[in-house]
């Protein structure tokens, strides 16, 4: 029982780490910026179905414009300890970001355009 509420909490959280008001049909667009792009496309090189990742970006003023990523070189990783390291990453820029789930893997979650695009 204390393992599928863990399980449910985790996913709850990082549901709530991801996209947030960027998410679903009705979020609002968030603009990323060209160099935030090109760091998520030298992230996407480092994954594959083995070897998932979390790619997290800093917003400040509706503008993803700082970046943070975990990816497991292995196969023996588990989401929590990426996905959290991620965003403590992203934290570590400073408050004026807020800090959320651009992708699980290569699968981006958020509703998003490159800036000058």
């Amino acid at each position: 029982m204390l393992k599928k509420f863990s399980a449910a909490l985790l996913a709850a959280l990082l549901a709530a780490c991801a996209g947030g008001e960027y998410s679903g049909r009705s979020g609002k667009t968030m603009v990323v910026s060209k160099e935030v792009w090109s760091w998520y496309k030298d992230y996407v090189t480092k994954i594959s179905g083995v070897n998932r990742g979390i790619f997290v970006v800093g917003v400040r003023d509706g503008i993803a414009s700082a970046a943070y990523y975990y990816y497991c070189p292995g196969t023996s990783c588990m989401t929590a300890n990426y996905s959290k390291k991620a965003l403590d990453g992203c934290r570590s820029y400073g408050s004026q970001f807020d800090c959320m789930i651009f992708a699980n893997s290569a699968d981006i979650v958020v509703n998003y355009k490159v800036m000058g695009e």
